[in-house]
C-alpha cells in the first residue's frame, strides 16, 4: 500500500506579489509520483517547496507526517536529493563534483555510484566540460545519490536531453524504484504515462486531477482534456 510522503496542505506560494499556487492540497505518495501540466503552471514552484528551496506563504507542508520546517535544512536535503531540467557542474572533474555532496566518499564508493548511473569508472578523472549534456545530468544523478535519499525531487530532468538520452535516463532511474521515490515534474503527458505510478495535474497554481498517470488521458476535467488534446502546452 503506497505511504504518503509529502503532504499540501491549502498551499499558497508566489513571487513579487505574484501568485503562483494559489490553495494546493495534495498528496504525494512514495514509489513513481508525476506532477504534470503546461508550461507556467507552478508544477517547479511546488517541486521546489518540497526541499526548502523556496518558502511560501500560508498553509502547510508536510514530510513523513511532519511540518517540513522541522526538519533542519541540511538534514531534509540529504533525505530529499534535487535533480534540476538542464546539468549543474562545478568546475574541475567528475569525481570532484560527486565528492562536493558528500566529501568523504571513497573510490569504490564513487565508482559504485558512477555504475549506477551507466558511466564507466574511467570517468572518474574526466573534466565537466568534457561531458555530454546526458554525461553530465548522469553526473547530476551520481551526486544526488551520494547522499542516500529517500526521495529524488525531479524537474524535467530529460528536457534538455534528444531522445535516446531521455529514455536512458528515464530507465536510470526508474531502476532506483522503490529503494528510492521519484517526485517527477514533466509537461509531457506521453512521459507521465511512461513512467506510471500515481500523477496529479496542476493548472494555473490548482490541482485539477489526481490519480494513475494511466488514467490522465480517461479524467472528465475540461482543463485535464484540453492538456491530453495538446490544446494546452
Amino acid at each position: 500500500m503506497s505511504k504518503t510522503k509529502f503532504e499540501l496542505i491549502n498551499v499558497v506560494a508566489g513571487y513579487r506579489n505574484t501568485v503562483v499556487l494559489s490553495g494546493v492540497s495534495l498528496k504525494i505518495t512514495d514509489g513513481i509520483f508525476a506532477i504534470v501540466g503546461p508550461s507556467g503552471s507552478g508544477k517547479s514552484t511546488l517541486l521546489r517547496l518540497l526541499d526548502r528551496l523556496n518558502s511560501y506563504d500560508s498553509g502547510k507542508i508536510l514530510f513523513d507526517g511532519e511540518l517540513i520546517e522541522k526538519y533542519p535544512v541540511d538534514e531534509l536535503r540529504r533525505k530529499v536529493g534535487m535533480v534540476f531540467q538542464k546539468p549543474i557542474l562545478f568546475d574541475g572533474t567528475v569525481v570532484d563534483n560527486i565528492r562536493y555532496a558528500r566529501n568523504s566518499l571513497n573510490s569504490d564508493e564513487i565508482n559504485n555510484l558512477l555504475e549506477r548511473v551507466g558511466l564507466p569508472s574511467d570517468y572518474i578523472e574526466r573534466k565537466w566540460d568534457e561531458l555530454s549534456i546526458g554525461e553530465a545530468q548522469r553526473v547530476c544523478l551520481a551526486r544526488t545519490l551520494a547522499t542516500n535519499p529517500e526521495v529524488l525531487l525531479l524537474d524535467e530532468p530529460t528536457s534538455a536531453l534528444d531522445p535516446t538520452a531521455t529514455r536512458t535516463i528515464e530507465s536510470l532511474l526508474l531502476s532506483l524504484v522503490p529503494k528510492i521515490s521519484l517526485v517527477w515534474v514533466t509537461h509531457l503527458m506521453e512521459q507521465a504515462e511512461r513512467i506510471g505510478g500515481q500523477a496529479a495535474m496542476i493548472y494555473r497554481g490548482k490541482t485539477h486531477w489526481s490519480g494513475f498517470a494511466k488514467d490522465l488521458k480517461l479524467a472528465d476535467d475540461e482543463i485535464v482534456k484540453k492538456f491530453v488534446s495538446g490544446e494546452l502546452k
